[in-house]
């Protein structure tokens, strides 16, 4: 679904308040994958070796040292495949929002909290993004200028 839009892009914000239960960090995980593997597509003169990703979400006391920690262990695995990854908590937050300094902004209704439940582990709709049913929702994408 992002896919496209991501090429070229070096700086991506994501704006979702809702990154705190554990499907949630494996969308952006998923979301980081995604980017690291389309960041020299499209033919650049230059191949892309970093792309930062800022993540800017909200939180409460039950979640966030859970989350302090899930973000700082993805920073840490996410810069071995030329990701920079960041976050910050921000009060009060309710859009949902991707920002990429490619001239594109994605925004969403849901955030990155897309997909169904899937079969569980022993279903490969687990493992196969493109095998997954969307929640329904609107994803509007917008082009700025670069």
């Amino acid at each position: 679904m992002f896919g496209d839009y991501l090429v070229g892009a070096t700086e991506i914000q994501i704006i979702d308040p809702y990154i705190r239960l554990p499907y949630q960090l494996r969308n952006l995980m998923e979301f980081a994958k995604l980017v690291s593997e389309k960041r020299n597509e499209g033919g650049h003169d230059n191949d892309i070796e970093e792309v930062k990703l800022h993540l800017i979400t909200n939180n409460n006391e039950e979640y966030i040292e859970n989350a302090k920690e899930s973000f700082e262990t993805m920073a840490y695995s996410l810069e071995s495949i030329g990701i920079l990854f960041s976050y910050e908590f921000l009060e009060p937050l309710h859009d949902r929002s991707i920002v990429l300094n490619n001239g594109w902004k994605i925004v969403l209704g849901r955030g990155l909290d897309l997909w169904q439940k899937t079969g569980g582990w022993f279903h490969i709709n687990e493992y196969i993004q493109e095998q997954r049913f969307c929640k329904g929702c609107e994803v509007t994408f917008l082009r700025g200028e670069e």
